[in-house]
C-alpha cells in the first residue's frame, strides 16, 4: 500500500500542488487533471508560432533564401553542379520549400541525372501539390525514359502516356497565371506535350511497321510453300490504309496517292485534291490525268484547298505535331 502512494508521488511529481490537489470537488477534480494533461489547440498553435519565431529558425531561413539567390545566379550561368550546392544548402536550412527542390530538379535535368530530378520533383509536390514546375520536370523525365529505351512495346507506350499526365497537370496548375515567368513555362510544358504526343504516334507507328513486316514475311513463306503469286502493291495499299485507321482521321485528309495525311492539298479543276508533291510525280510518269475521275486536269488550276488544310492543321494542333511535323525518329525529339 505504501509503495501504491510512492508510485502515485512519483507520478505527479511533475505537477504544481494547485493543479494536483484544487480546492473543488472530486468530480470537478478529475476535469482539471484531463485538462492539464491535454494541451488545448490555442496552447499547441502558439507554441508552433513560438517554434517558428526563434531567431534560430529565422536565421535558417534568410540563410536559405540567400543560398537560393545564389544558386539561380550559378543557374543562369549554366553552372548547374554549383547551382545544385546552393539549392542543396537551401534545403538543408530549411528543407519544406517545395520551390528549392524543384529548382534543384532542373539543375539535375540539365545534366541527364534523370534520377535525382524525378526524387526532387517528387519530394517539390510532396510539398507543394500546385508546383507546375515539379510536375514539368517529373513528366519531362518520363517521356525521356521512354525516348532511351531500347525496346518499343504497348507498355513503352503507357509509360509516355503517364508523362504526357504530368504535363497537363502542370498546365492545369499553371494555365491562369500571368505572371512572365510563368508564361515561358507555359510555353515549355505545351513544346513538350506536343513533342511528347508525336513521339507517342511514332512509337505506334513504328510498332505497326514491324507488325506489318512479320506478316509480310509470313504470307511470303505461305505464298512460296503453296506457289501462289501474291499482288504485293495491293497487300502495301491496304496495310497503309489500317495503320491510318488507328487514328481518328478523316479519310479526306489522306492522300489516295501516297496514303498519307496532306500537308499541301492542292484542289484541281476536277473537284478532286491531292497532296501536291505526289500528283506532280504523277503528272511526270502518267500525264495530267486524274488518278480517280480519269479527267484531263489542267495544272493552271491547281490551287491550295483551303478548308481542308484548316481542317489538316487543327487535327495537327490536337495531336501536338506543330513545329515537328517532319520528325521522323522518335529519338531524335528534342524536349526542352
Amino acid at each position: 500500500m505504501g509503495q501504491a502512494h510512492s508510485n502515485e508521488t512519483y507520478q505527479f511529481m511533475n505537477y504544481p500542488p494547485e493543479d494536483i490537489f484544487p480546492q473543488q470537488q472530486p468530480q470537478q477534480q478529475r476535469k482539471v487533471f484531463k485538462a492539464a494533461k491535454k494541451p488545448t489547440a490555442q496552447s499547441t498553435s502558439q507554441k508552433n508560432i513560438n517554434i517558428t519565431s526563434t531567431p534560430q529558425f529565422t536565421d535558417n531561413k534568410q540563410q536559405s533564401l540567400e543560398e537560393k539567390i545564389k544558386g539561380n545566379n550559378f543557374f543562369s550561368q549554366k553552372n548547374y553542379q554549383k547551382a545544385i550546392e546552393c539549392y542543396t544548402q537551401a534545403i538543408n536550412l530549411y528543407g519544406t520549400d517545395s520551390i528549392y527542390y524543384s529548382n534543384r530538379a532542373v539543375a539535375y535535368r540539365l545534366l541527364n541525372r534523370y534520377q535525382e530530378a524525378k526524387q526532387d520533383a517528387e519530394q517539390a509536390i510532396k510539398i507543394d501539390q500546385t508546383n507546375a514546375r515539379a510536375y514539368f520536370i517529373y513528366g519531362t523525365i518520363i517521356l525521356l525514359e521512354v525516348q532511351k529505351s531500347p525496346q518499343i512495346s504497348e507498355q513503352l507506350i503507357k509509360q509516355a502516356h503517364r508523362g504526357l499526365q504530368y504535363l497537363d497537370q502542370a498546365y492545369e496548375y499553371i494555365k491562369d497565371n500571368a505572371d512572365q515567368q510563368k508564361n515561358k513555362l507555359k510555353v515549355l510544358i505545351n513544346q513538350n506535350l506536343g513533342k511528347g504526343k508525336r513521339m507517342v504516334f511514332l512509337i505506334a507507328q513504328e510498332m505497326d511497321r514491324r507488325n506489318v513486316q512479320s506478316l509480310k514475311s509470313i504470307l511470303a513463306e505461305l505464298a512460296q510453300s503453296r506457289k501462289v503469286k501474291l499482288d504485293w502493291n495491293y497487300l502495301e495499299k491496304q496495310t497503309q490504309k489500317k495503320m491510318l485507321q488507328e487514328i481518328p482521321i478523316p479519310q479526306s485528309f489522306i492522300c489516295v496517292i501516297s496514303y498519307e495525311i496532306m500537308n499541301e492539298p492542292i484542289l484541281f479543276n476536277t473537284g478532286q485534291t491531292y497532296e501536291k508533291n505526289g500528283i506532280f510525280q504523277q503528272f511526270t510518269q502518267n500525264g495530267c490525268t486524274d488518278p480517280i475521275t480519269r479527267e484531263q486536269i489542267i495544272p493552271q488550276t491547281a490551287r491550295l484547298n483551303l478548308q481542308l488544310l484548316q481542317g489538316i492543321s487543327e487535327l495537327k494542333k490536337k495531336y501536338g505535331w506543330i513545329g515537328i511535323e517532319q520528325e521522323e525518329d522518335y529519338k531524335a525529339i528534342k524536349f526542352e
